[in-house]
């Protein structure tokens, strides 16, 4: 059972609603009637989860979609869940063949906090493909699993984040070494919010390499200094990227942005998962939807004119 706090992150009850999807009356649930967690309580009386805690919660929400009951979960019991929760299988189909024996170590190093080994996988594999093609076609297809394996309870939010980090650093290592000064300007910015920066990194260093002359804004920027760089850098395109799905309002809200305060100043792209289930509104309203962070290869600043 995990009840150790020393080493490992504390959550209260409703960040841990809002990262697993689980109402906060479920989870007190499966604590006082199915024994199936052991939160500590904090100086008030309120639950702290540990990382592992919520890695055995997303796993007991994939059982559920599997056909299972909460009950008969619980006749397993917490100890029996846990250790089967660590036989999860990696899918990592979407690699080349040729790099998945990699991949599955890469992973155990997350899992032990081997830093300097994720470090040396990575490196293999830019050395090998060269830094755009890695990212394309292992980092990213790698990042994808990684994700779905944490909303499975497969892996810890710590190990997913390690990995993503070292990806971070690669990529603005990257960008720091590009002097390319072309004519065509990009900004690039995550939305409010938003703080998922491999995306709009990677685009950032694929329009470099291309000789454009384009810029990451960097995370969480806000519409104020979004306005400000608009005007003081008269850019041809602003990439707007956001890996959370926001709610209808915040998404409504966030077009009518686009369409009344960015577009007179340049062409607005907008790109992530985020905006994927606003993906008609954003075409019905002249701005174009990016599904793979690949796609920024093909823009022309002729079309800006067109």
């Amino acid at each position: 059972m995990s009840n150790q706090l020393n080493h490992s992150p504390a959550y209260r009850i409703k960040t841990v609603a809002s990262m697993t999807g689980l109402s906060t009356h479920v989870i007190r649930k499966w604590e006082e009637r199915y024994h199936l967690v052991h939160p500590q309580r904090g100086p008030n009386g309120y639950r702290l989860f540990t990382e592992d805690d919520v890695q055995f919660l997303l796993y007991l929400k994939t059982q559920l979609t599997h056909g299972e009951t909460i009950g008969q979960l619980a006749e397993s019991g917490e100890s029996q869940l846990r250790q089967t929760m660590k036989d999860i299988s990696y899918n990592f189909s979407s690699l080349p063949n040729q790099f998945q024996p990699e991949a599955r170590h890469l992973i155990h190093a997350a899992l032990n906090q081997d830093n300097e080994a994720i470090q040396r996988i990575i490196a293999n594999w830019i050395l090998q493909l060269g830094l755009e093609e890695a990212i394309l076609d292992i980092l990213f297809p790698l990042l994808r699993s990684i994700g779905e394996l944490w909303h499975q309870g497969g892996i810890s939010i710590s190990a997913e984040n390690r990995v993503s980090r070292m990806m971070r650093q690669q990529l603005i290592n990257a960008l720091r070494q590009d002097s390319s000064m072309g004519q065509e300007q990009a900004l690039i910015a995550c939305v409010p919010g938003d703080y998922h920066e491999i995306a709009p990194l990677t685009a950032t260093l694929l329009l470099q390499k291309r000789g454009w002359r384009a810029t990451y804004l960097g995370p969480n920027v806000s519409v104020e200094i979004l306005e400000l760089a608009l005007r003081r850098r008269q850019p041809d395109f602003l990439i707007l990227s956001s890996a959370t799905e926001p709610d209808v309002q915040t998404g409504q809200a966030w077009i009518e942005t686009m369409v009344h305060l960015f577009q007179p100043h340049c062409r607005v792209i907008a790109g992530g998962a985020g905006f994927r289930t606003l993906s008609d509104d954003l075409t019905n309203n002249g701005i174009p939807y990016l599904k793979h962070v690949n796609e920024v290869r093909t823009l022309d600043l002729k079309a800006v004119s067109s």
